[in-house]
Parts: structure tokens; C-alpha cells; sequence
């Protein structure tokens, strides 16, 4: 039976259009290589993303395709150290996506994360810049140090104390205590209290890892990405001050705990990131946001990276001795815990540190710049306006052979120290990569690098590990913009000081 005329019309219509998009998406980034079905559609991007496991396979890419490669019909991936400072530069015309609208806590309201015009970033980044350097907290070490002191009591008291029931401890899910009692006591004024309770808390470690897989997935194909930016969309999905559990009841208690402390419940004396926002005119809503983004995003980097620079430590008898060995040099009060301008001078802590952030960078995510209205030329070769460049920081930091030299896969802090200072400048340059580019800098720099400086050297100085699972030290590790990093055994022990 024959198709009716105008049914016929219409698919023959949809079969040209699909052809000729298709050919119209191959010619638009033609110069750039890349897998083949990247330059018809969004397939490998999407699988990539879904994995768990996208920082390598972009990683794979950028080795067999070149430093910038194409991973989609308008995206290309760069590991290039100059086109990632150029799209991050503060007038380049380079913008960011609005991949970033899916990461507004309210669906009116922009955070200085989902704000992707320039001049409403630039007016953003200045009025919370103080509050998240932590520059306007005078109690920016000591709340650091009142955490660190409520994980040794839990140690003590529940896993390495005589008759305890077992000296074998999580550090994965310490580690995230840790880093989220930190930030919240200086982004709210007080801890969340997970050190305290030695639980996760509404669940929140728990359905942040349920729900990253399927937001990756949103995020990763367009019309769903497309979809859950527009904000009648997010009001309804967007978690809920309502909820029982995870986000949505942690906005409710960084809410109630905001409440209180703008209306005078708490102490007034204390100088820190709330009465820093309050100082340079945020509202309510736009403090909570800022909190809760403080406490998503400053808690999950940092722990990813004190678990992986302890796993190294403690995997390698060379770098564990000479690292206690510092430690112990250093001669820090028992009853005292180690200044940042103190733990600047040990030469070998700031060596382990710096190996850690370049060999495993936290910031997972790709970062997606659009090139601006007159396009753009990089390498001779023409990028169209409206073409998306993300970032593929595994090569950029732990593959960069021409910055590390040959040894670049190979986690080893003695290269910060033995190299010439030709070397050293160029392992710096690269190096300073880690925490973005210019206008769009972590703004959370300076507190990570206290805050890595103080846990790394009391943790090495007070406990002795052993890792239960040497070949396989993390249960789960996976990367869905952040790393999921959960199970990571070992046997601790005090040390006598």
C-alpha cells in the first residue's frame, strides 16, 4: 500500500534535513580530528560522560588526535596549556556555557558558578571574592583546627583506643567528614557535625553519589541539558527544602542556620564568610547559595585530594619515611596543630602537595567556554563562533610529558625538588593551571591550600596507616563531574609523640 502523498513529502523532507544537518555539522569543525561519530552527533560524548570514566577517555582523545580534538559536532576538547589560558582570560570574549544554569540552587537566582554573562561574573566574583579566600575570617585556621581536633577524638575514642572493636577506618568517608565540617564552620559559623555523629548526615554523601550518574547524563545530552535549564523545569525537579534527605534537606539547614546567624542569635564578634557576604551586600537568598555551593564544591575536591595524596604517601615506604620524618623535624607542639605559614616552610610536605594536585585535579569538570561572535584562530587553525571547548585536565596536569618530563605518569614529589630552576619555572607554569585561569579562578584556592597544608601534616605526624587493600586501595572511584571515591581501608595506629 502506497504512503500518502504529503506523508511521503514529509519524511523525503526530514530525510534531506537530517542530511544536510549532518553534513553542515561535519564541515563546521572539518579541521579537527576526532572519533568518527563525533563529528554527527553527541553519541561519544554522552557514553563518555556516562562511564564514569571521561576524564581518560578525553585523555585518549587529545593523545590520538592532537591537543585540541573534536568530541562533537560543535565541541572540541583542548589539553593545550595557551588555549586554556585564552579561553579563560579575562577579555578574551570567550564565555561560559549554559551548561553552568544546571547548577542553580534556586531557579531564579544565579550563584557566582551558574552566572555565565561576563559583567553580572565579574560584579559576582567581586562582592564574594573576600568571603571565599577567607580573607575577611579572622578564625580561618583556628575553625580548620577545631575539626581536625574532633577527627583525632573520634579516632581515639571509637577506632584505635584499647579495646576498641576495630582499628580499621574508612579514609574515604573521613576524609569527606573532615572537609565538610570545615567548610561548613566557615561558610555557617558551625560544623555540620558529620565528625560529631560519625554518620552521613541526611544522607547527603549518599544520594549526591545516587544522583551524580544521572545528572552527568542530563548534562551530557543537549535537549535534556536544554531542558533542565529552564526554570520552570528546575523548580519542580530541583531539590526541595521539604525533602527528608540529601540536598534538599541540607539546603533547608544551611537556611535555618543563616537565618539565625543574620538575626543576631549568634555571637556578633565573629569575623567570617557570612558576615563577609552580608559586608559586600548579598541578600539572604544569595548567601545560602553560596553556602551550599561552598559546601558542594570546597568539600568534595579537597577530600578527593587528601585521599589521593594519602594513598601515594602510604603506598610508598621512600615518600612515607621522608614525609614522617619532616613532620616529626618540625617539632610542633603535641597540644598544638601546625600553622599555614609553618607547614610553608617544610619543603617536602609542599612537594607531596603540589605532586597530588597536578596528578589527580579534582576539578573534573570540562569547564565549556563558547567562542566568541568574530570566532577565534589558535595553531593556524579557524574555530567558528559558537563552537564549546572543554578542558581535558588529566592530560593538561598528570600527562603533561613537555612540563614533567617523561616521568609525568608516575606520582613522584622528589621533581619539585631536584629540578634545575629552567624546569622548575616550567613545571610552575603548568602547574599554576591547577586551579584555573584568570577570570575564572577558584575562588576557594587560598582555603584548599591551608587547608591540605594542616590535614596532610597532622595526619602524617599523629597516625601510622596501612593500607588493607594495596592493589585495589579505593572500593569505588569514579568520576561524574566530581569523583565518587568511597572505601578506602586501612588500619590506623597513634604515634607517639
Amino acid at each position: 500500500m502506497a504512503l500518502p502523498i504529503w506523508l511521503s513529502g514529509f519524511l523525503s523532507f526530514l530525510v534531506i534535513y537530517y542530511a544536510y544537518s549532518s553534513i553542515r555539522s561535519y564541515l563546521r569543525l572539518r579541521r579537527f580530528n576526532g572519533p568518527w561519530s563525533a563529528a554527527w552527533s553527541n553519541f561519544w560524548y554522552i557514553r563518555a560522560s556516562l562511564s564514569g570514566k571521561a576524564h581518560i577517555a578525553l585523555a585518549e582523545v587529545c593523545s590520538k588526535y592532537g591537543s585540541t580534538a573534536r568530541i562533537g559536532p560543535n565541541t572540541l576538547v583542548t589539553c593545550d596549556e595557551e588555549l586554556f589560558k585564552k579561553i579563560n582570560s579575562i577579555r578574551s570574549g570567550y564565555v561560559k556555557s549554559d551548561y553552568y544554569k544546571a547548577f542553580r540552587f534556586d531557579a531564579d537566582r544565579e550563584n557566582v558558578l551558574s552566572t555565565t554573562e561576563p559583567e553580572a561574573l565579574s560584579y559576582m566574583r567581586k562582592r564574594v571574592t573576600a568571603g571565599y579566600s577567607g580573607k575577611e575570617n579572622a578564625h580561618l585556621e583556628s575553625d580548620m583546627d577545631r575539626a581536625l581536633w574532633s577527627l583525632f577524638k573520634l579516632w581515639k575514642d571509637k577506632y584505635i583506643a584499647p579495646g576498641s572493636n576495630s582499628q580499621r577506618v574508612d579514609l574515604a568517608r573521613m576524609m569527606q567528614y573532615l572537609t565538610l565540617d570545615i567548610i561548613s564552620t566557615l561558610s555557617l559559623g558551625e560544623p555540620l557535625g558529620f565528625l560529631d555523629k560519625d554518620e552521613d548526615l541526611y544522607e547527603y554523601i549518599q544520594t549526591m553519589t545516587a544522583n551524580f550518574p544521572a545528572m552527568t547524563f542530563m548534562s551530557a545530552v543537549p535537549i535534556l541539558s536544554r531542558l533542565m535549564r529552564i526554570p520552570s523545569v528546575q523548580r519542580v525537579l530541583a531539590p526541595s527544602v521539604k525533602d527528608r534527605i540529601g540536598m534538599g534537606k541540607l539546603k533547608a539547614v544551611v537556611r535555618e542556620k543563616i537565618s539565625r546567624r543574620l538575626s543576631g542569635a549568634k555571637e556578633e564578634g565573629r569575623q567570617d564568610m557570612v558576615l563577609s557576604f552580608v559586608k559586600h551586600g548579598l541578600s539572604q537568598g544569595e548567601i545560602e547559595d553560596e553556602s551550599m555551593l561552598q559546601i558542594l564544591a570546597g568539600s568534595d575536591t579537597t577530600a578527593t585530594i587528601l585521599r589521593i595524596a594519602l594513598i601515594y604517601i602510604i603506598s610508598n615506604p621512600r615518600i612515607y619515611r621522608e614525609l614522617q620524618r619532616e613532620c616529626d623535624a618540625a617539632k610542633v607542639p603535641e597540644d598544638e596543630i601546625i600553622t599555614n605559614e609553618r607547614a610553608l616552610q617544610l619543603p617536602y610536605l609542599m612537594a607531596v602537595i603540589q605532586e597530588a594536585l597536578r596528578y589527580h585535579p579534582a576539578a573534573s569538570g570540562h569547564g565549556p567556554r563558547i567562542v566568541p561572535p568574530q570566532g577565534d584562530t589558535h595553531d593556524g587553525m579557524y574555530i567558528p563562533p559558537g563552537t564549546v571547548i572543554t578542558v581535558c585536565t588529566w592530560k593538561l596536569h598528570r600527562l603533561n610529558y613537555d612540563a614533567y618530563g617523561e616521568d609525568a605518569d608516575v606520582f613522584r614529589p622528589e621533581r619539585w625538588l631536584e629540578a634545575s630552576p629552567e624546569r622548575r619555572a616550567r613545571m610552575e607554569k603548568a602547574h599554576d593551571l591547577v586551579f584555573g585561569y584568570g577570570s575564572f579562578r577558584c575562588l576557594g584556592e587560598r582555603i584548599a591550600r591551608i587547608e591540605l597544608h594542616k590535614v596532610l601534616f597532622e595526619l602524617m605526624r599523629r597516625f601510622d596507616f596501612e593500607l588493607l587493600n594495596p592493589m585495589h586501595p579505593l572500593d569505588n572511584d569514579v568520576n561524574y563531574g566530581i569523583f565518587l571515591q568511597s572505601g578506602l581501608w586501612v588500619r590506623v595506629e597513634e604515634r607517639k609523640l
